[in-house]
């Protein structure tokens, strides 16, 4: 074994197998010396126990990982300020194995060097804090966004996007040089609005045949009022699921996708869930084209060699294809799938309906499924915390979601609180039952819209006016609109 690996708790060696995996697979070819690389690194380790439980999480959950000393998952501030100095060494030892394991088989192709690019930039040129560059895993839908594009993100209307404005041409340019795609909504709708209705009411008839033609007109109506704000807000977050949070200027840079296993078992083997990961680069006060700049600098530093793609085209010529074509099909077809549906929480059958569709869960699951629904409308709305948060809560705060989950348990059998097992670490093995059960009652082309929202807290985007219990509105309900 590595000696440096001998340095890291067992969680620390998980995340690093996983990270590891993404790499090995992001060419899409596994070569000898790769294989040889991890075989040297973990030594007599399991390897085959550790890359099982090491597809058991995401791509930013192990990253995040690293940057705690040992198997110490509690990130309170005071612990990371007592820290930040064996953290800033675990996550730069970390990287070091990642970036040399990467180069293992004497190159690093595009794939592999974006990887190693956020490696790059969260665990070595990040603040004490981890905040300054942040990784995202985010669950996805059947609807495909791309591979490789930087997404503009600001919810704050700073002067950052007049830099852009002014400078469009360049950044395009410069992000294209490396084969990335610069998603910028104002010009994006900028050049539907030079189209002109008349060009997309032809477009639409017959590369868009799925907009009926008495929406047509609504559609472009909705397309040129699209905002920065709006689309990452009502449509990445609240259709996809993503939970993206921009009070400052960010790029969302897309570095990928990777899968993650399910812990429930099923009749079809072992299903895995594909996840989007991202690099949020939070740009403050800096010079958004010093960051870009330095971006692709560094990139160029990683990769043995690049493609050059054009996705700058003629201003007349509209693209198609990725996050543009994403674009298009979330607001266009929106409103032709709004969020129809109504989940009934009946306590006389202890069961939850979504419509006169029965949620086939266990009494525990329904359970589970409803505090996430409670713990979504109501009190901070985050949702039901994931086990690296719910290790970093007060006991206060850990016994009171076990007090909520054990009354709602007991309100599914119509009498008090129901006293059951902890919920914790357990919990999390139920999750994709919930999700699965989910698929299987609501039509794919819903995206988002009852599904539940995975990230550090499990939650759904479900509105109250949508919940009710025993036919009465959940937030008007005695009982259940204030759970103890």
């Amino acid at each position: 074994m590595d000696n440096r690996i001998t340095e890291f708790g067992r969680e620390q060696r998980i995340a690093i197998a996983r990270v590891i995996s993404d790499l090995i697979m992001a060419d899409k070819i596994i070569d000898d010396k790769e294989i040889k690389k991890f075989s040297n690194l973990f030594g007599n380790d399991n390897k085959r126990n550790l890359f099982r439980y090491a597809q058991e999480i995401t791509f930013a959950q192990a990253l995040n990982i690293l940057t705690h000393p040992e198997d110490s998952t509690d990130d309170s501030e005071q612990i990371r300020k007592l820290n930040t100095i064996q953290r800033k060494k675990y996550a730069e030892t970390a990287a070091n194995v990642l970036i040399e394991t990467a180069y293992s088989d004497g190159l690093c192709t595009p794939s592999e060097a974006t990887i190693l690019l956020c490696i790059d930039y969260f665990l070595r040129k990040n603040n004490g804090d981890y905040s300054k560059y942040e990784v995202q895993s985010f669950h996805l839908t059947d609807l495909f966004i791309g591979d490789r594009f930087i997404l503009y993100a600001d919810f704050s209307n700073s002067t950052t996007s007049y830099v852009i404005e002014e400078h469009y041409e360049l950044i395009v340019n410069i992000l294209a040089s490396i084969g990335y795609q610069f998603i910028y909504i104002p010009k994006l709708v900028e050049q539907y609005k030079r189209k002109g209705l008349d060009n997309f009411k032809t477009m639409a008839m017959y590369i868009f045949p799925d907009i009926p033609e008495t929406r047509v007109e609504e559609v472009y109506c909705n397309i040129l009022g699209m905002t920065t704000k709006k689309f990452i807000q009502e449509y990445l977050n609240d259709k996809l699921g993503f939970d993206i949070s921009c009070t400052t200027p960010a790029l969302l840079v897309m570095m990928g996708r990777s899968s993650r296993l399910c812990k429930d078992l099923s009749e079809k083997g072992l299903p895995y869930e594909t996840y989007a990961n991202f690099l949020k680069m939070n740009i403050g006060n800096d010079n958004v084209l010093n960051v870009i700049s330095d971006f692709v600098s560094n990139y160029n530093k990683f990769v043995s060699f690049n493609i050059n793609v054009d996705f700058n085209p003629a201003k007349e010529r509209l693209l198609y294809s990725g996050m543009h074509k994403a674009f298009f099909r979330m607001v266009a077809l929106a409103k032709e799938n709004p969020n129809k549906y109504n989940i009934n929480i009946n306590t006389s059958m202890g069961a939850i309906f979504i419509n006169d569709h029965k949620v086939n869960l266990p009494l525990g699951i329904t359970a589970i499924y409803a505090l996430i629904l409670y713990r979504s409308l109501f009190g901070d709305k985050k949702g039901l915390p994931m086990k690296n948060i719910y290790n970093t809560l007060s006991k206060e705060e850990q016994e009171e979601i076990q007090r909520q989950y054990e009354t709602i348990c007991g309100y599914l059998h119509n009498q008090e609180r129901e006293e059951r097992a902890l919920l914790y670490p357990s919990v999390m093995n139920r999750i994709s039952v919930i999700r699965n059960e989910l698929d299987a009652i609501v039509s794919s082309k819903f995206i988002g819209d009852i599904q539940l929202r995975v990230a550090d807290y499990i939650k759904t985007i479900v509105t109250d006016e949508n919940v009710t219990v025993n036919g009465v509105k959940i937030a008007e309900h005695p009982r259940w609109s204030n759970i103890n």
